[in-house]
């Protein structure tokens, strides 16, 4: 698919946290849009695509240190409690991964409430196909029997972190089974790669290769095991699933450095929110023992793609809006660029990602 790859200029630190300061600043700003939060940065709702943002958001704050990114997420989240308007799903435990960073710095005991009400829904009462697999669960659409690529980022990042944190060991159980069973489902076997659905009632995969999809996965799958002890039973598929993945994510980078919509179809749109997930888990896996010699590489010029992308005004340009499961890669393809929530919180993880010192390095699978 790849012509010979450029070698852009690699991106410092300093230009990198200029960037970040930039997303960080352009997100929190309030501005009277009324949109729907597919298409615009809105954060009235408790949804996924704010939880992304808030996400995003702390990861800023990790490596910043500074006041305005968390005091932006404390203040949303108490309006939010005042409210007293929680809606469970599997999208909407998304913002929940903010909240268990602020539990892990200290916060109060009611949020360690809300933690626990949410893992316990999780496990107890999250939509499942017959083998456990969790529906991708909304609270404004029904998706039944569907298994989506998005779940585990916005659900199994939080239950996996919590896990830990609280010390029970069920909810670490329920997301390496939640690991290996969506990525059984959504695998494609001749990339590695993952297609966007499964439907569970026909026994079949929906969709196409989609880039923020197979981003979602990578995003979620660094997270989980740079959380989880190595021992962990399981981790190792874990491991062996996020290798198998990344081969593919390394064969369909255009030479531009970013990815296109849909992964295998170069004749779709290069999409930057599949861009920065992508380039934040080759960044995380080129520290790692078992990297792949291109891996830093890659990296490299997935980050200097991503930040041409970035306006002067801290908007990530050139990602596209909501997207449902559909049919064909044009229909992926005809959906419009958008400035969202969720866009934004990709590139504040990415950049974040890119500012931290070098994560642990784990033994191959």
């Amino acid at each position: 698919m790849n012509s010979q790859p450029t070698s852009p200029k690699s991106l410092t630190p300093d230009e990198a946290r200029n960037h970040l300061l930039q997303l960080v600043s352009r997100t929190i700003r309030e501005e009277a849009d009324d949109r729907h939060a597919d298409w615009c940065i809105n954060f009235k709702e408790w949804q996924w695509h704010q939880g992304v943002a808030l996400h995003g958001l702390m990861k800023a704050h990790g490596v910043l240190n500074d006041e305005q990114s968390r005091a932006f997420v404390v203040n949303w989240v108490d309006w939010h409690l005042a409210k007293g308007i929680l809606p469970k799903s599997i999208n909407t435990t998304a913002p929940l991964l903010a909240i268990v960073e602020l539990v892990r710095c200290g916060s109060n005991s009611r949020l360690r409430e809300i933690c626990e009400e949410y893992a316990r829904w999780c496990v107890e009462s999250a939509p499942r196909l017959e083998d456990g697999t969790f529906e991708h669960s909304c609270t404004e659409n029904k998706y039944p029997l569907q298994v989506w690529a998005d779940t585990l980022f916005m659900g199994c990042i939080f239950l996996a972190r919590w896990g830990i944190l609280s010390g029970n060991r069920q909810y670490v159980d329920e997301v390496v089974k939640q690991f290996g069973n969506h990525y059984a489902h959504l695998r494609d076997p001749g990339t590695g790669l993952i297609f966007h659905g499964y439907d569970g009632a026909s026994r079949s995969q929906m969709g196409v290769l989609w880039g923020r999809g197979n981003g979602w996965f990578t995003a979620a799958s660094i997270e989980v095991l740079e959380s989880l002890p190595a021992d962990t039973p399981g981790y190792g598929l874990l491991l062996e699933n996020f290798q198998a993945h990344l081969h593919g994510v390394l064969a369909t980078q255009d030479e531009s450095g970013a990815w296109h919509t849909v992964m295998n179809e170069p004749s779709t749109s290069l999409e930057m929110s599949a861009t920065a997930a992508f380039a934040m888990g080759l960044r995380w896996a080129a520290g790692q023992s078992w990297a792949p010699e291109d891996c830093q590489s890659a990296s490299e010029r997935a980050y200097a793609a991503l930040v041409r992308r970035i306006s002067p005004d801290g908007e990530l340009l050139e990602a596209s809006g909501g997207t449902c499961v559909m049919p064909t890669p044009a229909s992926y393809d005809a959906v419009p660029f958008a400035n969202t929530a969720f866009a934004q919180g990709l590139a504040m993880m990415s950049l974040s990602q890119f500012l931290r010192k070098p994560a642990k390095a784990d033994p191959a699978a």
